[in-house]
């Protein structure tokens, strides 16, 4: 199954919007509902076996050695909306899907009123949709990109799908187009796998706020975006307990414990990104500077390019990118001459620290090939073949069948199909 039921946090979430909703009606002078959906089912097939190829961070298995993978891309999600008033509208979003840790409340995405004072300015309340990149709000609904996914060097570490809190939106009319400005804040947390489903995750807590540009031009998309996400909670806090408690033995153990730490540490991304469409050739790239003041989240540079043409029903595209890190793998030593069985503990110790910074290390890069097919009014099939030169030291975006350490085969070949649907 997709979804586990778990519903006590957020009774109150939705409680709050359906709240709203009914004080809205008091001046409704029309009531609108619509419901819609959209489905993916996909299969990936990844012939390394060493790398088990996942869509994000957030999941905890993936295909590998040939094996046929159906949850990695296959998800389903409805939507309802309502407009109560000229000024009020709401809308809750749930999406099943494979995720680390499943739940409800994972699964509701968007749960929010949206309130529109004057034409122009739209501000939203509740469980949002994250608007740190270009496919943030609409990331899960594969009909509405040419790709099976995301490409996974971009989004596949930049996990952060929603958010509670409130944007405002002001939208400016141009001659040629239409420039939209956001801010956003609110809280979110998410559960991330360490190894793999079977092995005990993590949860991180974090506030985020930022600010985006997009500007729609002609034919031309442009977008520039900053975020500023501060983490409440430290997810390695048994292994920062640990160094501290070796520092009388290891005095570099303390100032690795700070570094790993992640409570109140922040992560920083700054979002440039632009599209072309002429409904004949299309074109799409993004780049994103990651920064972080905790070893554990690495500061990486993410990119990916993407360029197709349109056959009537059929389109056919190329697709790259990139993910390098700023800094090499700090080199872990513990301090010799300490008799058994203390040394073994510092140099247990030691290869575990190095191990979660190597885990998280991200260093690969990609190239592929696809083809989409519009073979009916709101449905869509896609092949996509990708090959990936992943570093030894830099496999963070996949699940590992081999410890840290241990010699991979670092150039899997993926092959997906997929089926999206819009109802």
């Amino acid at each position: 199954m997709f979804v586990k039921i778990n519903v006590s946090r957020y009774t109150t979430l939705l409680s709050f919007v359906a709240g709203l909703a009914i004080t809205a009606t008091a001046t409704a002078d029309s009531i609108d509902h619509r419901f819609s959906g959209f489905a993916t089912l996909g299969i990936v097939v990844n012939d390394n076996p060493d790398l088990r190829f996942r869509r994000d961070v957030t999941q905890a298995d993936g295909s590998y050695d040939d094996e046929i993978a159906w949850k990695t891309d296959s998800l389903i999600g409805v939507q309802w909306q309502s407009r109560w008033s000229d000024q009020f509208d709401t809308t809750v979003q749930l999406v099943a899907k494979e995720r680390y840790n499943n739940n409800l409340n994972k699964a509701i995405e968007w749960a929010f009123v949206g309130y529109r004072p004057v034409d122009g300015l739209d501000v939203r309340v509740g469980r949002l949709g994250s608007d740190l990149f270009m496919l943030s709000e609409y990331r899960q609904v594969g009909y509405a990109f040419p790709w099976v996914r995301p490409p996974q060097e971009f989004y596949g570490f930049l996990s952060f799908y929603h958010f509670d809190g409130m944007d405002v939106n002001k939208r400016f009319d141009l001659r040629h187009g239409t420039l939209n400005i956001k801010l956003f804040y609110g809280n979110s947390d998410e559960d991330y796998p360490t190894a793999d489903a079977d092995t005990p995750g993590v949860n991180m807590d974090f506030d985020v706020a930022g600010i985006s540009f997009k500007l729609e031009w002609d034919d031309w998309k442009f977008r520039y975006s900053y975020s500023h996400v501060d983490i409440n909670n430290n997810v390695v806090e048994g292994l920062s307990a640990a160094l501290t408690s070796a520092t009388p033995l290891w005095p570099d153990a303390n100032r690795l414990a700070r570094d790993l730490s992640t409570q109140n540490k922040y992560i920083a991304y700054n979002e440039f990104g632009i599209g072309y469409d002429n409904n004949e050739w299309w074109a799409q790239a993004e780049a994103t500077d990651l920064r972080s003041d905790s070893s554990l989240m690495p500061n990486s540079h993410h990119f990916y390019l993407s360029i197709g043409q349109r056959f009537g029903a059929v389109s056919v595209y190329g697709i790259g990118g990139y993910v390098s890190p700023k800094n090499d793998v700090p080199a872990i030593i513990p301090p010799a001459g300490y008799p058994s069985p203390v040394a073994e503990q510092l140099a247990l110790l030691a290869y575990v620290t190095s191990a979660s910074l190597e885990g998280v290390r991200l260093e690969q890069k990609s190239y592929g090939l696809g083809a989409r097919w519009d073979f009916a009014s709101k449905m869509a099939l896609k092949l996509q073949v990708e090959k990936f030169d992943v570093e030894v030291d830099g496999s963070g975006l996949w699940v590992r069948n081999q410890p840290i350490g241990a010699d991979i085969d670092r150039h899997p070949t993926v092959v997906s199909l997929a089926m999206d649907v819009l109802f």
